[in-house]
């Protein structure tokens, strides 16, 4: 091969390389990773609709403001903060924000505190046309970026949203005793120490003296049935502070779990079909649906054996 083809052909390999760089270069993964090492121990959301909430950590968990937040919806909002997918960059320098919902009306305004050091701010935008990817600015930075997921939906969590409903939780097992007083009649039942041949739990109606009746009894699978449905109770809806007039408790329990005896105050069914209710488990007064005050206010008569 003479000289000048053999030049010609390293010219040759040499410019293809040239192109197959510069080709691969043009589709270089252009998606960011952006995680944050540091336990997070506040945050703040802030938009124009709901106000700026504050979520802080510490060691009972997390509250919004001054009250228990649901653990879960704040850690998730926490880890989503540490770890960010910035899949592409759709503008240098937005001039038009609201295009991406960045605008003061729409924006919601993240930050994220470890102790005294601030370490991310966030302005979430409005979701893509996906719903699955989120625009999004950082720490001051004007390019927007379209992060994954849908940040709006998880970040425009209202105080209510991100508090924690949980009024009390027993294993229906371990509730040894309910005592209910209300208008149409008192009445206690106990489970007995020994269950049925069957394995059930047997349930025992008691005089007011505590011993057990011998004149009347219930039907054990109606109270285990019954005492199931009020091992758990979770609020519908937080009544107004403000309002201190007494509850008119139309029925008052007391359950006993493990040697520990709560009591749960209903008033009678409102307007709107909830019951206001107050617990000796939690201070603040709140609501319950029309399924579960109408548990907790069984009567007798529907727990009697046949």
């Amino acid at each position: 091969m003479g000289k000048r083809k053999i030049i010609l052909l390293c010219l040759a390999v040499f410019l293809l390389a040239v192109y197959a760089f510069q080709i691969a270069s043009s589709h270089k993964n252009t998606v960011r990773e952006l995680t944050l090492s540091e336990d997070i121990s506040t945050i703040t959301l802030s938009c124009k609709e709901n106000g700026e909430i504050t979520l802080t950590k510490n060691a009972d968990g997390w509250k919004v403001g001054k009250y228990t937040a649901n653990e879960s919806k704040a850690s998730q909002i926490a880890e989503q903060i540490k770890s960010i997918k910035i899949l592409d960059t759709v503008s240098s320098s937005a001039s038009d924000a609201s295009l991406y919902g960045l605008d003061e009306a729409n924006v919601i305004t993240v930050k994220a505190w470890a102790g005294e050091q601030l370490l991310r701010t966030m302005e979430i935008g409005k979701a893509s046309v996906t719903g699955s990817q989120t625009y999004i600015r950082l720490d001051g930075e004007k390019a927007v970026g379209l992060a994954s997921g849908s940040l709006a939906a998880l970040f425009s969590s209202t105080a209510e949203q991100l508090r924690d409903n949980s009024i009390y939780s027993f294993a229906s097992a371990d509730i040894e005793k309910v005592v209910s007083r209300s208008s149409a009649g008192n009445f206690a039942v106990m489970r007995l120490p020994a269950a049925s041949e069957d394995g059930a739990a047997e349930w025992a109606l008691l005089t007011e003296s505590g011993e057990i009746d011998t004149e009347q009894s219930v039907d054990s699978a109606k109270v285990a049935s019954w005492v199931s449905s009020i091992a758990i109770l979770n609020a519908s809806d937080w009544t107004d502070e403000s309002d201190t007039t007494p509850l008119d408790a139309q029925t008052t329990l007391e359950i006993t779990a493990k040697g520990k005896t709560i009591s749960v105050n209903i008033a009678a069914k409102g307007a709107d079909d909830t019951y206001t209710t107050e617990c000796s488990e939690s201070p603040y007064r709140f609501k319950i649906t029309q399924y579960a005050g109408g548990n907790l206010s069984k009567t007798l008569e529907e727990l009697k054996a046949q």
